[in-house]
């Protein structure tokens, strides 16, 4: 079992996990340090299952799969939700101190922002009408199935598009409009 944890590391890893589309297969040990039947069952919870199937496919009793989420909200400081019987990990955000189910993220990273900002994510239009998705600040897998180029906040690119407006036009390279912008919540 893993002790005296980083707690707001395993928050970031969860959170990141949290948000790919298609989440990893266990091979060994989970992002938490949990190997066999613990790591099955941290990876179970990043899709969502029922404690039967837990039980199931982890092959730890009952009190075994109870201890281990309990163990996974103290001491790695992760939040676990239960409905319908289904018991998933749920995305933390520091900032606000908030725990977001999966349909509340969805809904918060849909919300139309005025500006470009850190963690956020920008259609952009080039010359030939082609539209590409980038996020500045941060990973991001894709958004409504299309791809999302990630751009660190300091690559002049970035700085470019920062502060912009829906409208605006990005003089760099060819040159593109700003079609979207999107929050993205990260930490």
């Amino acid at each position: 079992m893993t002790v005296n944890r980083d707690k707001k590391v395993d928050i970031k890893q969860t959170n990141t996990l949290l948000l790919q589309k298609k989440k990893p297969l266990f091979n060994g040990e989970s992002w938490l340090g949990h190997t066999k039947d613990c790591g099955i069952i941290d990876h179970e919870l990043l899709k969502g299952a029922t404690r039967d199937e837990l039980i199931k496919r982890s092959g730890r009793e009952p009190s075994g799969v109870d201890g281990h989420i309990s163990h996974l909200k103290v001491e790695h400081g992760l939040t676990i939700s239960k409905n319908n019987n289904i018991y998933k990990l749920d995305y933390f955000h520091s900032e606000s101190n908030m725990t977001l189910s999966e349909v509340e993220l969805k809904n918060l990273r849909s919300i139309d922002i005025e500006k470009v900002s850190k963690y956020s994510i920008v259609q952009l239009e080039n010359k030939g009408g082609i539209l590409k998705w980038y996020s500045i600040g941060i990973e991001s897998q894709n958004i409504d199935g299309e791809e999302v180029t990630p751009l660190t906040e300091n690559k002049d690119f970035a700085q470019q598009i920062l502060n912009k407006k829906v409208g605006d036009y990005v003089n760099f390279g060819t040159g593109f409009k700003i079609i979207k912008i999107k929050k993205y919540l990260s930490s």
